[in-house]
């Protein structure tokens, strides 16, 4: 069952990386990798966010944090460590740009960090989480794109993602409970 699914898994990448490949598509898919780097993109929308509310509230920051930091370290020394799965690479028929990428495939950190402050950021500004999620997705579908992750590394990637965010904002929630009752 597991062959079938690698094996599956290889053929989606294939497929997506071999998509034509031009100057703009790959800056375009680069540019969209780039932005998803360490989750900095996000970081300067909860800023925004918070600059833009009227009410300045400083424990914002909290689940923006916890979650950003959370996916990050599940999906690059928990995740990553236990699977160990290799990345793409030219033998197999990749196309990688942009000098590839280090380290083990399996979640995508990119993909895991854009998933978690997408949900996050969505519960602050529900009217932007289509905006959010596209961000997220397309962030996603760069990283196979650009041959540095298999589908089912940016799958996985964004559940591990969403499922951070979810728990950050009960921690959250949970946490802003305990301060109030210590007021």
């Amino acid at each position: 069952m597991i062959n079938q699914i690698l094996l599956l898994d290889t053929f989606l990448f294939l497929a997506i990386n071999h998509l034509p490949h031009s100057f703009i598509s790959d800056v375009t898919a680069q540019c969209l990798s780039g932005i998803g780097e360490w989750g900095l993109v996000w970081f300067f929308f909860a800023i925004f966010l918070f600059i833009r509310e009227e009410k300045r509230d400083h424990l914002f920051f909290l689940p923006v944090f916890i979650s950003g930091f959370s996916s990050w370290a599940v999906s690059e020394y928990l995740i990553k460590f236990i699977i160990s799965r290799p990345r793409p690479s030219i033998g197999m028929g990749a196309i990688i740009v942009g000098g590839g990428a280090y380290g083990y495939s399996f979640p995508s950190t990119h993909t895991t960090i854009a998933f978690a402050l997408a949900y996050v950021l969505s519960s602050v500004e529900p009217r932007l989480r289509g905006w959010f999620y596209l961000l997220a997705i397309f962030i996603g579908f760069s990283r196979i794109y650009l041959g540095v992750h298999y589908p089912l590394d940016v799958l996985t990637g964004a559940l591990v993602g969403w499922a951070i965010g979810v728990l950050s904002l009960r921690l959250n929630s949970f946490l802003l409970t305990r301060i109030k009752r210590m007021k």
